[in-house]
């Protein structure tokens, strides 16, 4: 069992470091568009995670969560956001990582999926979800299909904005190297 907690500015060297200095992240070294010479140093990192995603100024255009454990013992374990500013009315994306592989395979991104597609429709309205991961990563595709999203073609006109269609029509792994999952609530 996990929660999510409000991730906070000083949270935010420890999203860096999980994200790109761990095992998991020699992991994400294997998937296409990354490798150790394209890491982004710790500024340019902050240049794409804004304050508010840390701060909490701007939920309509995003936010970021740590995963924790649930219980007397509560651990950190991952980090997992959501960002609408470049998105239609109604819709988010969703992406997250963990601090290490050990935690990988075990239903923890599963949860932490549904609880802030629950969180973000109870709280902001939001009624449409989507997820990009890599083509390879089998594991975060299987977990979010099982939070009940579905494999679909993207379509960058029906969920981008379009003065951001052609900046994010690729994904993060290049054109044709993700899976585009969707998953829309009433």
């Amino acid at each position: 069992m996990i929660e999510l907690t409000e991730a906070k500015i000083e949270d935010r060297k420890k999203a860096y470091n999980w994200l790109f200095h761990s095992d998991f992240s020699d992991f994400l070294m294997n998937l296409e568009g990354y490798t150790r010479d394209t890491i982004p140093a710790y500024e340019e990192f902050c240049n794409e995670y804004w304050d508010f995603f840390f701060d909490g100024t701007q939920p309509e255009n995003g936010r970021c969560y740590k995963v924790v454990t649930s219980g007397p013992e509560k651990e950190e374990i991952g980090f997992i956001y959501y960002t609408s500013f470049h998105v239609k009315e109604g819709i988010a994306e969703i992406d997250m990582w963990l601090k290490s592989l050990e935690y990988a395979g075990r239903g923890i991104g599963t949860e932490a999926v549904n609880l802030l597609v629950e969180k973000l429709h109870r709280e902001l309205g939001l009624h449409t979800f989507f997820m990009r991961p890599s083509r390879k990563n089998t594991r975060a595709v299987n977990a979010y299909t099982k939070a009940g999203f579905k494999q679909t073609e993207l379509v960058a006109e029906d969920y981008y904005k379009p003065e951001f269609i052609e900046e994010y029509r690729k994904g993060g792994y290049g054109e044709g190297n993700d899976v585009f999952l969707v998953k829309k609530l009433k």
